[in-house]
């Protein structure tokens, strides 16, 4: 005979699946917690806001095109928000340069395709609904560098940055 599942049992389901989701999209590193480190020997950005560090690879592929590139001139420092000013002082400690050697080329609202906000990571699982969120792309001596994050809240580094659905 069928039984419904008991309201308290659905309810503990419910927070379960929420705190998971909750995790993924705020950026925060898996790895971090079972001990596991980068293999780069050079320093790995934080992640503002979150617990764990996040890989980068300066000699990784940088973005394919920048986003200054169709005319818009880089955000001027004294346009950044909170936001941006915590990504640019990650940038800059991560790289071991002043903060005003990182250029922002773009700071932008963007619609993600899922809730892994254009940063996916293997093995991991995301809402699969179109996501509401930010990318800021920052520069350090020609190198670009991805930081994503949802609508609010801060943005993170991402080692291999998928493209928004829009912009």
């Amino acid at each position: 005979m069928f039984r419904a599942p008991r309201p308290v049992a659905l309810a503990a389901l419910a927070t379960s699946a929420i705190l998971a989701l909750t995790a993924c999209a705020s950026g925060e590193d898996p790895e971090a917690e079972t001990g596991s480190s980068p293999s780069s020997s050079e320093p790995t950005p934080s992640s503002p806001g979150s617990s764990g560090p996040a890989t980068v690879d300066p000699t990784g592929p940088a973005l394919t095109e920048s986003p200054a590139e169709d005319g818009a001139a880089p955000v001027d420092p004294e346009d950044y928000d909170e936001v941006v000013a915590a990504a640019v002082a990650d940038l800059a400690t991560t790289r071991d340069v002043a903060e005003d050697e990182v250029t922002v080329l773009a700071d932008a609202a963007v619609q993600w395709r899922n809730g892994a906000l254009g940063c996916p990571e293997a093995g991991q699982f995301y809402t699969e609904a179109i996501t509401p969120g930010r990318r800021v792309i920052l520069e350090v001596d020609g190198e670009q560098y991805a930081y994503h994050g949802a609508e609010t809240g801060p943005v993170t580094y991402c080692a291999s940055p998928e493209e928004p659905a829009t912009e």
